[in-house]
């Protein structure tokens, strides 16, 4: 069905505004006022409430929208990964990209509304999914040791996280998903190791 004008100015607005709340909170936390998001978008501040009622619908669309981002890049990279070890550079490569937000996110997660909370762990879950699948397989083929998949999953959240949430130690001067990446993917999958 062919979208009419309205709907499409409608449509661009909403995708301002939630290109701006992720450059906002990227840069100032979720804890940044709304009237910064509209000027970063160059909107009026009432506009922010017509397409998302209260800020928590902000926050929970936008971490949706940053969801089915990740997904579809994880899902697309994924299905060229035929090794553990390209599937944890390619979720690196995906962190890396949203660096700033990823590490606001996870720094701020415990804060945000609950339904927000709720689209987060989504997030993980379908990362869990794509590199279960190679975690699988690897075990089967014994190339890994057979630990349970979540403990494999949230080590290497767990070390990720880490390394985002110590960014100044660890690479001041830049990103550590950059810096490290070698380093992280191919200790972990030494720990892994039969």
């Amino acid at each position: 069905m062919k979208q009419n004008k309205r709907q499409i100015q409608k449509e661009t607005t909403r995708k301002l505004i939630l290109q701006a709340a992720y450059k906002v909170y990227s840069n100032e936390g979720f804890d940044a006022a709304t009237n910064r998001i509209a000027k970063e978008a160059q909107i009026a501040h009432g506009s922010i409430f017509v397409h998302f009622p209260t800020v928590e619908d902000l926050k929970a669309g936008l971490l949706e929208q940053f969801g089915m981002d990740i997904n579809k890049q994880l899902h697309e990279l994924s299905e060229n990964c035929d090794s553990l070890e390209d599937i944890l550079y390619a979720h690196i490569e995906i962190l890396m990209k949203h660096q700033g937000f990823y590490k606001r996110l996870i720094s701020e997660s415990s804060f945000l509304p609950e339904q927000a909370r709720y689209v987060y762990v989504s997030i993980q879950s379908t990362v869990s999914f794509h590199l279960s699948k190679v975690i699988e397989k690897y075990q089967k083929e014994g190339k890994i040791k057979m630990l349970p998949i979540h403990f494999v999953f949230n080590s290497w959240l767990g070390l990720l996280h880490y390394y985002l949430s110590n960014e100044e130690l660890f690479a001041p001067e830049g990103s550590v998903l950059n810096r490290y990446k070698e380093e992280l993917a191919g200790n972990f999958l030494k720990l892994l190791a039969i």
